[in-house]
């Protein structure tokens, strides 16, 4: 197969409008479609099915592909009617093959065309895209992929019908070369670029990652998080994510397990970059909020320590004599910290943790490094519920302890004079 082509077509209007035009070379090919074929029962079924398919769909941008399927003459004649059959077999078969490896079935229609400027052979296919239940094809239409098969299915027709597959051999052999090399030289006219796109998708993914690493270690809500990672272009992928209202739960209550996101046009989910699901994120954010409320509460519990500036003592002049005063003696009063200690230790156990997670959530961790991690975790754990307990209950006492002081000040100042 020369040339493969695939576009998304919203309108079925302007698709069959395009195959009802008069033909676009009169002198040399007066017809416009030399043949039409539908799994529908006729063109006009195909068109009402695939009506009533779209208005059912839900939030689909792509109602039509449009594939497109041009022959060289060394493939077949434009002239001879054997060729223009076994080119519309041919484009038959790749479209069932196509059908049946994505597994769905889908109304389309085929026309044979050889109406260009070129005037060689070539078929335009339209495959409604929603189910009878206005879903869309799972996962698209992959443009490298369905090439792939294109590649297969035109070798073993021609083989099948004794047909040289010398255009096809050129063109995998070349495929094949910048599939491995994409960055070299490119052979003739012809550009794949599998290998250079699947290397900036691996590039832009290990920028997802980090972006979203980060945002996991500040963030201490959701909402937060997402700005974060918003912040670094990242956005979310809205059609991936319309399985409820709520992002992160399902209409169940539970949570979902991962949020899909899109970074110049490079896709990937939460779970495969961070290695958690949502849940797991939602209790790192929890953990994140009760850390920072706790350095805060730490930086209320510590007195502040006023530095008194001494001014330059006066100097007498007696006598003719320089007479400096006595330096008196302040006493500076400095108040306890009886919760300091207690919260720096329950602070390292909140790091200890928040380290433990991060490494359990690398793929990479070797086996017997996260069997570790998961035996010692659960006493960090309790070693943190412990401290927060304690640090609790002596916030409390030192509450106690301010007020009887404060009610004893007052009772001074409301008593009488004597």
């Amino acid at each position: 197969m020369s040339t493969l082509f695939v576009e998304p077509s919203a309108s079925l209007f302007k698709a069959l409008g395009y195959l009802a035009e008069q033909s676009h070379n009169p002198d040399q090919c007066p017809d416009r479609n030399l043949m039409v074929d539908s799994n529908c029962s006729d063109v006009s079924e195909f068109f009402a099915e695939t009506e009533r398919r779209i208005a059912k769909a839900n939030r689909l941008r792509n109602h039509l592909y449009s594939v497109r399927l041009s022959f060289s003459k060394d493939e077949f004649d434009p002239t001879q009617a054997t060729d223009q059959d076994l080119a519309f077999d041919l484009s038959k078969e790749f479209v069932e093959s196509w059908l049946k490896e994505k597994n769905v079935n889908r109304p389309y229609v085929i026309a044979l065309q050889a109406d260009g400027k070129s005037g060689l052979l070539h078929t335009h296919i339209y495959i409604c895209n929603p189910g009878a239940d206005g879903k869309g094809i799972p996962k698209g239409v992959s443009a490298l992929k369905m090439q792939d098969l294109n590649d297969r299915v035109t070798r073993e027709f021609m083989l099948k019908h004794d047909r040289s597959t010398a255009v096809q051999d050129k063109l995998m052999a070349n495929k094949k070369q910048h599939d491995h090399n994409s960055m070299g030289a490119s052979v003739g006219d012809r550009h794949y670029g599998k290998s250079k796109a699947n290397a900036k998708a691996v590039d832009n993914k290990e920028y997802m990652k980090k972006a979203m690493m980060s945002a996991l270690k500040q963030a201490t809500s959701r909402q937060e998080f997402l700005q974060l990672i918003l912040q670094q272009n990242i956005y979310l992928n809205r059609d991936a994510n319309k399985s409820s209202d709520d992002l992160w739960l399902r209409h169940d209550g539970g949570f979902r397990k991962s949020l899909s996101f899109e970074y110049r046009g490079t896709p990937a989910r939460t779970a495969t970059l961070l290695g958690l699901n949502l849940e797991q994120i939602d209790q790192q954010l929890k953990w994140n909020a009760k850390l920072k409320q706790n350095q805060k509460q730490k930086q209320l519990s510590v007195p502040i320590q006023h530095t008194h500036q001494h001014k330059r003592p006066k100097v007498k002049f007696h006598s003719l004599k320089l007479v400096k005063p006595k330096a008196k003696t302040v006493t500076k009063t400095v108040l306890p910290k009886p919760h300091l200690n207690l919260q720096e230790l329950l602070n390292e156990k909140y790091r200890e943790l928040i380290k433990i997670n991060e490494q359990l959530s690398d793929p990479k961790l070797p086996k017997s490094k996260r069997e570790y991690l998961e035996k010692i975790k659960p006493g960090v754990v309790q070693a943190v519920s412990e401290l927060e307990s304690a640090f609790f209950v002596g916030e409390t006492q030192k509450e106690v302890w301010r007020r009887k002081k404060k009610e004893r000040e007052l009772e001074k100042e409301s008593a009488p004079e004597s």
